[in-house]
């Protein structure tokens, strides 16, 4: 089953071509793409969902791949990159920057994404000494920058660094505090999670 979930400041849009069991309960609106109605279908109008509000896309004679395209080609599509950093007691790093977050930013010209995913990591959090291990997977978010509308598609890693590290928030970006987290305490912190790191973190 291919599918893409886009998060926006409120809700979900997914692109599917198929809605696991009794998933449909979860979305207020789904609409159905098929081939001959895709130029019938105001994938802008979609793009600016403000309000609360779950949509799923059901793909059917067309590919997910060619709807997403649809959809993303109406904003300026950025690409940034973060880590899942973890401690030798298996402990996850966790920023807060108003909600908890994880450490990510944009890439810069010419980087690849793992090269901006550790320094990212290291300028946000002060960390020295990171490992890179292998990519987890992709998150999609759309939001409206003064009056223009952008797709962040960001790549996660999973990291390793030392408890013994000293860790320095990089106030500047406006982050207020980090903190180890024991695998068991996560659950408390996702409803102060934004949602698209819930895929990130296994939930």
């Amino acid at each position: 089953m291919q599918r893409y979930d886009i998060f926006n400041k409120t809700g979900k849009i997914l692109i599917t071509n198929c809605l696991e069991k009794n998933e449909e309960n979860n979305y207020d609106k789904i609409i159905v793409c098929k081939s001959k109605d895709l130029n019938n279908i105001d994938f802008f109008d979609l793009c600016q969902i403000e309000k609360p509000s779950m949509l799923a896309l059901l793909c059917q004679d067309v590919s997910v791949e060619q709807v997403f395209e649809l959809f993303a080609r109406h904003f300026y599509y950025v690409f940034a990159a973060g880590g899942l950093v973890e401690n030798e007691q298996g402990e996850v790093l966790l920023m807060q920057r108003g909600l908890w977050d994880l450490p990510k930013g944009h890439r810069e010209d010419g980087e690849s994404l793992p090269t901006t995913a550790l320094r990212e990591v290291k300028e946000e959090c002060g960390i020295q000494h990171l490992i890179l291990g292998d990519k987890l997977c992709d998150t999609y978010h759309i939001y409206n920058t003064f009056g223009c509308w952008e797709m962040k598609q960001t790549a996660w890693y999973k990291m390793y660094c030392s408890k013994n590290e000293t860790l320095k928030p990089q106030t500047e970006e406006g982050i207020q505090d980090l903190r180890w987290v024991s695998p068991q305490d996560l659950q408390q912190y996702l409803p102060k999670l934004h949602k698209n790191l819930w895929q990130v973190l296994g939930f």
